[in-house]
C-alpha cells in the first residue's frame, strides 16, 4: 500500500468537504517511505481543503512523504490524514503485529467516530487493496474508528483528549493490569499531532508528553497524524521531534 503517491480527484474520502464549492478538486495522498522522523517533512501538494465556520477557505500542505520507522520493537506510521491511520492498523495486523479485540489509545483533539458512508467487511478487511481503496474513497478524517471497531480490530478505547483524561491515564500506569492498569499487548498507541496545537496548550503539554512517554513502550504500533488542517505542519513535526526523542530514554 502507499508504494507511489497519487490525487484523489472525485468528491470522496477527504476530498468529499465542499467539493463542488472549492475552486482546487483534487488532493494529494503522499507515498509511504521507510526511514526515520528525520525524514519527515512538509511537501507542496495540497492533502485538504476545506472552509472553516466563516467561510475561509484554508488551502493544506501536507508531507512530502508518509513514513515508516520504529520505536524499538513496534512499527511507527506517520502521515498527513488521519483516516490513512486504518489502512495501517491492518497492515500490522495482516505483519501479526496487532490481533483482533485491541485496545486503541486514542490521544487527539477529536474523537474520529462519526458514522462512515459504508463499512469494509471483516473478510476484505484481509485483503490490503481492498483497505487501501476503502481507506482512500470512503473514510475521512473523522470517521475511521468506527470501521476499525466494526471489523473487531478495535475493542476499547481510551480518549486522551483533556487534563482530566490525562490525569485518570497517569493513574492507570501506577497500577498492574490485574489491578486495572494498561495492558502491554495488543495496544494501538495513536496520536494526532494537532493535540499539541495552540488552542490545546492550557492543557499542559508537559503532562502530554509524560504520558505518551509511558505508553510508548507498551504500544504494539504507534501511528501519528500530522493533520494539517487543524495544527501548523512546522509545529506538527516539531512536537513529533520531541516525542522520538522520548524513546531515547525508553
Amino acid at each position: 500500500m502507499y508504494e507511489q503517491p497519487f490525487f484523489i480527484t472525485e468528491p470522496v474520502s477527504n476530498n468529499a468537504f465542499n467539493f463542488e464549492k472549492r475552486p482546487n478538486k483534487k488532493i494529494y495522498v503522499p507515498g509511504l517511505k521507510q526511514g526515520t522522523v528525520n525524514d519527515v517533512n512538509i511537501g507542496t501538494e495540497t492533502v485538504f481543503e476545506d472552509y472553516d465556520d466563516d467561510e475561509k477557505l484554508h488551502n493544506c500542505i501536507g508531507l512530502q512523504n508518509f513514513v515508516k520507522t520504529n520505536f524499538g520493537s513496534a512499527p511507527v506510521y506517520v502521515f498527513d490524514n488521519h483516516n490513512h491511520a486504518f489502512a495501517f492498523w491492518c497492515q500490522e495486523k495482516c505483519n501479526g503485529k496487532l490481533r483482533d479485540g485491541a485496545l486503541l489509545i486514542h490521544i487527539d483533539q477529536h474523537k474520529d467516530t462519526r458514522t462512515p458512508p459504508g463499512f469494509i467487511s471483516k473478510e476484505d478487511a484481509a485483503d490490503l487493496e481492498k483497505v487501501f481503496q476503502y481507506t482512500n474513497t470512503v473514510l475521512n478524517v473523522g470517521n475511521f474508528i468506527p470501521a476499525a471497531q466494526h471489523i473487531g480490530l478495535v475493542k476499547e478505547i481510551v480518549f486522551l483528549d483533556s487534563e482530566y483524561s490525562l490525569k485518570d491515564m497517569e493513574e492507570k500506569l501506577k497500577l498492574t493490569p490485574e489491578q486495572g492498569g494498561i495492558q502491554d499487548s495488543n495496544l494501538i498507541l495513536d496520536i494526532d499531532l494537532d493535540f499539541f496545537a495552540p488552542d490545546s496548550d492550557y492543557i499542559g503539554n508537559d503532562l502530554k508528553l509524560k504520558i505518551i512517554e509511558k505508553l510508548i513502550p507498551k504500544a504494539s504500533v504507534i501511528t501519528f497524524a500530522t493533520s494539517p488542517y487543524f495544527i501548523d505542519q512546522e509545529r506538527a513535526i516539531g512536537w513529533l521531534h520531541r516525542i522520538a526523542d522520548l524513546v531515547q530514554k525508553v
